[in-house]
């Protein structure tokens, strides 16, 4: 603990002319917000469209960092609009490398354009009543962290929109941060990575991922992207979609053997029902893991007329502990095959098996979680690690490159009331975030 404080005295003392602002921060996250970076929700998971605004935001941020200079700084906007900023080491020694990690775009499962920030400075600990007619109250879920703010600098939108707080308070902290190491070159580092990535609010923050562009593997990989203070996550889902074809013959079916009806309708229920209940998603809890049946459709042809006599299955297998996954897995294949026992007249194909995310606590370093921990608490902030039932960008990133990115921690960004009308941020707690990942970075330089 000793060695700890002396660190972190010693940060102190070489950061203390060198900060952003709170006004600056308030003014980076305000830009931010109003460009409109609403990412596509498409159902192809190899697809990968692009709005302009997610091209704009790209675009500003980096040239917003080029502007700060920096030797040696390193700045890439890739042709999928990724921003990568890599900022050499400092310090003598070998020293873990550390990579962070925010999204630029925003949900489009809210209203996402013509976004009209407010901010409310003083918050007086009541209710907010925004323009459009709606309120954000501590009473409600959305704003229950409202009531630790009181006085505190407020910004939400007009009500009629979401905010873009998820995670454009990732990408401000993340900015802000290279800021304070380029201006001070006093600041003692290893090497620091920050990736601000596209699409990852619709599920494919790996996907356009480039690892060569900062060539090594990071040795800790750090995610600004939970919209929880207290928590910090160190273990999530792994995640596997699969899809299965069921083709059929919509023969009549009072002479059906000898007319060849296949069946697909009631194969693919057959199917479906093989799952034992006690594994479906309302038996579970905790870190147990699911298989999950949720979606059966018609597929189409290529001039998108519907195929009734076909259905395609959609299954989620979720699952925490690699030996439940690999009993997950097991169970589909068998169950596939005694579908085509049962139904041979039926062709049945797996045509997808991907994984979505991995879990980062399989990779993630040993030491990292308690390092976190105090970093936090030497910026005021107590956090308890939290092994979450979902995923992050990255566990996306593990899933994706798993011979080039380790797991890495879930923090904080500032974000509140995410992917609806009432989201919000405190800007207070964004330059006590740049503090969290400043400490993190010097306790990795005095490691022994």
């Amino acid at each position: 603990m000793l060695m700890l404080v002396l660190a972190l005295a010693s940060k102190a003392n070489n950061t203390a002319q060198v900060k952003v602002s709170q006004e600056k921060m308030l003014d980076r996250f305000l830009s931010y917000v109003t460009i409109e970076s609403q990412s596509i929700d498409e159902a192809s998971m190899t697809s990968f469209p692009m709005t302009e605004g997610q091209r704009e935001i790209a675009r500003f941020i980096s040239d917003e960092v080029k502007a700060l200079g920096g030797k040696n700084v390193k700045v890439t906007l890739s042709s999928d609009y990724y921003v990568y900023i890599d900022i050499p080491s400092n310090v003598k020694q070998a020293v873990p490398s550390v990579l962070f990690m925010a999204h630029l775009d925003v949900t489009p499962e809210a209203p996402g354009t013509d976004i009209h920030p407010i901010v409310h400075r003083n918050y007086d600990g009541g209710d907010l009543v925004l323009p459009a007619g709606i309120t954000l109250s501590p009473s409600m879920p959305q704003g229950a962290h409202l009531k630790d703010l009181k006085g505190k600098t407020i910004v939400t939108s007009d009500g009629s929109t979401l905010l873009g707080a998820d995670d454009k308070t990732g990408c401000a902290v993340l900015v802000s941060l290279a800021e304070e190491l380029i201006n001070n070159p006093n600041f003692k580092h290893g090497r620091v990575m920050i990736a601000l990535t596209q699409n990852e609010d619709v599920g494919k923050a790996a996907l356009r991922y480039d690892p060569t562009v900062f060539g090594d593997k990071p040795d800790i990989v750090v995610d600004i992207d939970k919209n929880t203070p207290d928590f910090y996550s160190v273990a999530n889902f792994t995640a596997i979609g699969q899809s299965y074809y069921f083709k059929g013959n919509l023969a009549h079916p009072g002479h059906g053997k000898k007319n060849g009806y296949a069946d697909a309708l009631t194969a693919a229920a057959y199917f479906i029902g093989l799952v034992p209940p006690e594994i479906n998603p309302s038996a579970r809890e905790g870190e147990q893991g699911y298989v999950h049946c949720y979606s059966m459709e018609h597929p189409t042809d290529e001039k998108g007329d519907t195929i009734y006599s076909d259905y395609v299955l959609k299954v989620r297998l979720r699952y925490f502990d690699q030996e439940e996954g690999e009993y997950q897995q097991q169970l589909m294949a068998d169950n596939l095959a005694k579908v085509q026992a049962a139904f041979p007249l039926v062709e049945v194909t797996k045509i997808a098996d991907m994984k979505q995310y991995e879990n980062i606590a399989y990779t993630m370093p040993d030491y990292l979680p308690d390092m976190v921990e105090n970093a936090a608490r030497e910026a005021g902030m107590k956090i308890k690690p939290d092994k979450g039932r979902g995923g992050s960008t990255s566990a996306m990133m593990v899933a994706a490159f798993p011979d080039a990115m380790p797991g890495g921690v879930g923090l904080y960004s500032g974000q509140q009331g995410i992917h609806s009308i009432y989201e919000w941020c405190c800007i207070e707690e964004l330059m006590q975030l740049v503090d969290v990942t400043e400490n993190l970075i010097t306790l990795i330089v005095n490691m022994k």
